[in-house]
């Protein structure tokens, strides 16, 4: 009797057994595809409310549950969404045609009132439209036509945001507060369930307009330590890991086990001068000397190894309507001419004030070294961006913020607009030009066309004259993978796209 027990448990550990190992590495073999896929980032959301939750760190769940009418192929073009096509019927009235037959999460069928409702919806709760939304006129079942204030031909790229996904009226109606933990939208995932801090697991919609997914979950986890998102990725805890810092991307190279993914990006790292400073910063030539004492291809060679590109302008090359933003070539003997002019011979004391951000901390430690070579003392001091931008709305003094500018819109005409205007709450150099403001008033409500580019080449040499910021880098976004997961579409954005993403195995 003793016998048959022992033989029976044994078979049982051993069905179990094998029962794991297919599901894990022998279910590989075997060619099975996984059926969940699992991601990690740094950052909470705050919410999933795709309207309001406009950060990085949001889109990147939010993007793969809601669409916009609009939106962008991997070159930063503007493609069809759940707009079919649109046309500007006058400066002001831009014609589109919406999609029929797209479902909601809810089973819900979209019309053009939830898309006249998001549009008025964005307008209420963000900055995006700034002062050019008017309204939105509804023509008929799958037409509708949005109403500006004045010209602007940059904003269909607006519609192409991952925050302006359209939403169900009759939803966020009946529970507007809570939105953001029941979100509905048309993308090909929807909320299966979520911890917050520690997990959002998104199941596959099987209605999705354009198809349903290839993979039936999608998680994402947060996991703020860098150390620990690499190794969750080696031992195969996650199957993606974002925001792999440089110092660890020749580590995933070497795992065979592993890939890095790539792809160029709309954000510019940038040194913000305050140009109303109560010290050496106010001179125009001081911020000339340190953009010249400034090495930036040693940057962008030992502290990115190579992940990057010198940034030659606030706008990525990858933007509608680029200039070249050409400020100074690297010289330490002309910023040193350049400080003696402004009065500084001996150098002078600077503070630079960063986030707690890796890379960061260690530019603004390089950058350090660098003015050191001009007689320029540099402090630095570390605090997060919530802690900068509170004593910016203060008014505080300061000397240099290193920060960056995410151009998720793809148009140079919001370079010009967030980084410069005087009243943009992202203009932390504190740059108030009226001759400024109005160039760019004349510029962004121009047709496009020669009168066009000769008003942005106007607003281009503040840029260059005046150098209230310094470009240094454009990210370039490198990402760890498993090697056997396909399919994952790269955004510049940083909004990556899973539809089509799976864990294939070909042994």
């Amino acid at each position: 009797m003793k016998k048959k027990i022992l033989l029976g448990v044994i078979i049982c550990i051993a069905v179990i057994g094998g029962y794991f190992v297919f599901s894990g590495k022998d279910a590989d073999k075997a060619g099975v595809v996984g059926e969940e896929i699992i991601f990690c980032q740094g950052n909470d959301l705050t919410t999933m409310d795709n309207n309001v939750g406009i950060q990085e760190r949001a889109c990147a769940l939010t993007n793969n549950m809601f669409d916009s009418l609009l939106t962008f192929d991997s070159e930063m073009k503007l493609v069809p969404c759940l707009a079919e096509s649109y046309e500007w019927i006058d400066d002001k009235t831009l014609e589109m045609k919406v999609r029929s037959g797209v479902k909601f999460h809810d089973g819900s069928v979209m019309t053009p009132e939830d898309v006249a409702f998001t549009m008025d919806r964005i307008n209420e709760k963000g900055s995006l439209f700034g002062n050019l939304y008017h309204g939105t006129e509804i023509i008929d079942g799958n037409t509708i036509r949005i109403k500006l204030n004045s010209p602007n031909p940059s904003f269909p790229n607006l519609l192409a945001v991952p925050y302006a996904g359209i939403v169900p009226k009759k939803v966020v109606d009946a529970d507007p507060d809570n939105f953001g933990k029941n979100p509905v939208g048309t993308g090909p995932y929807k909320l299966k369930d979520f911890k917050e801090g520690d997990y959002y697991t998104l199941e596959r919609f099987d209605e999705c307009w354009n198809g349903p997914a290839k993979t039936k979950l999608l998680t994402m986890k947060i996991v703020p330590e860098t150390s620990q998102r690499i190794m969750m990725l080696e031992t195969g805890d996650v199957n993606v890991a974002y925001d792999v810092p440089p110092s660890s991307i020749q580590r995933i190279k070497d795992d065979k086990n592993l890939q890095l993914l790539t792809c160029g990006t709309m954000k510019v790292y940038m040194i913000n001068f305050n140009c109303k400073s109560n010290g050496p910063l106010k001179n125009v030539k001081v911020r000339k000397a340190i953009a010249a004492a400034i090495n930036k291809e040693e940057i962008v060679d030992k502290l990115l190894h190579g992940y990057g590109t010198v940034a030659t302008s606030m706008i990525p090359p990858k933007a509608k309507e680029y200039e070249n933003q050409p400020i100074a070539d690297y010289s330490p003997d002309e910023a040193k001419k350049l400080l003696k002019e402004a009065g500084y011979a001996d150098g002078c004391k600077l503070q630079l004030i960063t986030d707690g951000n890796q890379t960061s901390t260690e530019c603004a430690q390089i950058i350090q070294d660098q003015l050191s070579k001009i007689g320029i003392e540099l402090e630095l001091k570390v605090q997060d961006l919530n802690t900068t931008f509170s004593m910016l709305q203060s008014g505080q003094d300061f000397d240099m913020i290193m920060d960056f500018f995410n151009l998720v819109a793809g148009h140079a005409d919001l370079v010009y607009k967030r980084v410069l205007y005087s009243d943009s709450k992202s203009n932390w150099c504190n740059y108030k030009n009226p001759d400024y403001d109005a160039c760019y008033n004349s510029y962004t409500s121009a047709p496009e066309g020669p009168e066009r580019d000769n008003l942005r080449k106007k607003a281009n040499e503040y840029f260059i004259n005046d150098v209230p910021v310094l470009p240094l880098w454009v990210e370039e976004k490198v990402i760890g993978a498993q090697a056997n997961i396909k399919g994952i579409k790269l955004s510049p954005i940083g909004s990556h796209e899973y539809q089509n993403a799976e864990i294939v195995v070909t042994e």
